[in-house]
Formats: C-alpha cells, sequence, structure tokens
C-alpha cells in the first residue's frame, strides 16, 4: 500500500523540488517535510492543502485515496446542468 509520504516525495520530485524549497514554501521546516516523507509525522489539514496546491496534486492523491493526480474542475456547463438537475429535483419534492 502506497503512503503519504511515498505520494509526497513522488510528488515533489516530479516538480524537480527539494526538501528545502518545498519547507521554504509551506513555511515549515527541512527536518519537518524529511518527517512528512518518511511517515513519522502527519501534516495539518491545512498544510496538506498547502502541500497539494504547490506540487498541483489533490488531497485525495496524496492521502493514496485516488491514482489521478488532479482532480477534474467542472466547466461552466456542467455547473449549468447541475444547477438544473437540483432545480428539477426541487420541483419534484416540492420545494420551489
Amino acid at each position: 500500500m502506497v503512503k503519504f509520504g511515498e505520494r509526497l516525495k513522488a510528488a515533489r520530485t516530479a516538480k524537480h523540488m527539494s526538501q528545502q524549497a518545498l519547507a521554504d514554501v509551506i513555511g515549515k521546516s527541512l527536518n519537518t517535510v524529511g518527517l512528512y516523507e518518511r511517515g513519522l509525522r502527519q501534516p495539518s489539514l491545512e498544510t496538506l492543502c498547502l502541500l497539494a496546491d504547490t506540487l498541483e496534486v489533490s488531497c485525495d492523491y496524496l492521502l493514496a485515496r485516488t491514482e489521478a493526480k488532479k482532480t477534474a474542475k467542472m466547466s461552466e456547463e456542467d455547473d449549468e446542468s447541475l444547477v438544473m438537475r437540483i432545480r428539477r429535483i426541487e420541483s419534484h419534492l416540492g420545494l420551489d
């Protein structure tokens, strides 16, 4: 089973970042990043999100919940379709 630390290191090296460079961006020490990568420490939710944003991967990818590195973004068309579906459901339930 792939662990957080392995995913973090793989994502960092894929971006050609050193541990120190990543530590500087997220405001943590070099030692802390090393502890994350070795699985000896877990980041806070805030730091997890910052890591994901910095490395341009999803939190789910870092947590090994998915193989997809990025989550799909909804297009404006998808957004409008979702709004229409919600309106139909609300109408069907008499909530409009």
